[in-house]
């Protein structure tokens, strides 16, 4: 909203300050939850090979980045709802490129989902991390396209 000088009041200044720092956190967020993402195929493979000493050494960390992923696709999902609620209209959901964003965040969500039932055990954990890496990358090519 701007006055008759052109200058933006205070309320619409601030909110624009909101989505910015929602935006920075929901960058943080991704960016852990790719690097997790990444590097969970790689270290599984050479915990596995240590026996019983990796995995005593590298399970409780693999575990903790298994945990903060989940975590960071929570933050995702509120600061994207929060960001699309201060500054976009539900016209956003005719376009078609939020749309599929929004789908690859619904696998990566069932999958994450699946992995707290004894259905998980059904996936094979190579399936499991292409899956979710394909939507992880869908998901962020979909948002550029949606937003720019």
């Amino acid at each position: 909203m701007t006055d008759k000088a052109g200058s933006t009041g205070p309320q619409e200044a601030s909110m624009d300050d909101i989505f910015r720092l929602l935006l920075f956190i929901h960058f943080g967020a991704l960016l852990f939850a790719a690097t997790t993402n990444l590097i969970m195929p790689a270290l599984m493979p050479r915990m596995m090979a240590l026996g019983a000493e990796g995995r005593t050494i590298l399970g409780p960390l693999t575990r903790q980045l298994s945990i903060n992923a989940r975590l960071s696709l929570l933050v995702l999902v509120l600061t994207g709802v929060l960001m699309v609620a201060i500054r976009y209209d539900t016209g956003l959901w005719a376009n078609p490129w939020f749309a599929a964003k929004m789908a690859f965040i619904a696998v990566i969500t069932l999958g994450i989902g699946l992995s707290f039932t004894p259905w998980s055990r059904a996936i094979p954990p190579k399936v499991f991390g292409s899956i979710t890496r394909i939507a992880l990358v869908g998901t962020i090519f979909c948002a550029v396209m949606a937003f720019n």
